[in-house]
């Protein structure tokens, strides 16, 4: 990715401050790839800048709003936008990225944005910890002890170079969802259907970005937080509920209409893991 330089901050100013229209997820072009430069840049997105504004530049957002005492809505107005680039100025000439990025050694009980980075990687490999909330506690221990298991790595259950290094090449495509769990507690079997953002809203009810990883349940039958696997979908958290998730039903979130309309209805095998 090309050094954003002061110049092209001042050509951002320019273009994107005065002119800017919030910007959000589903969005795509020009404007998108230059946020997403700045997110990268300061660290905040472990990615490419490809223009499209999907979970990951969503889930950025979040984190900067939040540190930087901002509405934390995951969209991108003028007043975000100044935010990013005056903090720009303190990381000029700097790059960050996926592969090149330098990781502290960290462990249960750390907390931290590296730690809320952490998090959103283990689910996005289909290794849900839980809430991301930047705390290093049981849930992302055991993902993370899960993750180097299925990958080959020293079970330690502590985040270092190697483990980080495989987290980062690993996409959400590439997880195979039939590997079932080598241990839980019990199984249901439960009619499951699919859904997304497109039809169902932003966020879960426990106020998450709704996106592949979470599950909508009857908390009567798998209390909120939960963690799970479910057959053909993944490891996921119970994190959301609906009107008409009553019982034995299980509502797994996609990432677009198309993917949950793909999905369809069908009967699944659900592991309760904690």
């Amino acid at each position: 990715m090309k050094k954003i330089t002061l110049i092209a901050i001042l050509l951002l100013v320019c273009t994107m401050v005065t002119a800017l229209a919030t910007s959000g997820r589903g969005d795509r072009g020009k404007e998108v790839e230059e946020l997403q430069a700045l997110l990268v840049a300061q660290g905040y997105l472990l990615d490419t800048a490809d223009g499209v504004f999907g979970n990951n530049t969503e889930y950025a957002v979040l984190v900067f709003q939040k540190e930087h005492g901002l509405t934390p809505d995951g969209r991108v107005g003028k007043e975000t936008m100044r935010a990013l680039l005056e903090n720009q100025k303190q990381f000029e000439g700097q790059q960050a990225s996926r592969n090149t990025r330098t990781v502290e050694v960290s462990r249960f009980g750390d907390r931290g944005r590296q730690i809320e980075e952490l998090q959103s990687k283990l689910e996005d490999s289909g290794f849900s910890p839980g809430i991301i909330d930047g705390v290093f506690g049981n849930g992302t221990k055991e993902a993370l002890l899960r993750f180097q298991r299925y990958y080959g790595l020293s079970e330690t259950g502590i985040l270092d170079a190697s483990t980080w290094s495989k987290l980062s090449s690993v996409k959400q495509s590439t997880y195979k969802k039939d590997r079932k769990p080598s241990s839980y507690k019990k199984t249901i079997e439960m009619e499951a259907s699919a859904y997304s953002s497109y039809e169902s809203g932003m966020y879960t009810a426990r106020g998450h970005a709704l996106r592949h990883g979470y599950v909508s349940v009857d908390p009567n039958v798998i209390p909120l937080g939960t963690e799970v696997y479910v057959e053909g979908y993944g490891y996921a958290v119970a994190d959301d509920t609906g009107g008409d998730i009553v019982g034995n039903r299980i509502d797994v979130a996609m990432d677009s209409y198309d993917e949950a309309i793909q999905f369809g209805r069908r009967t699944v095998k659900v592991y309760i893991l904690n």
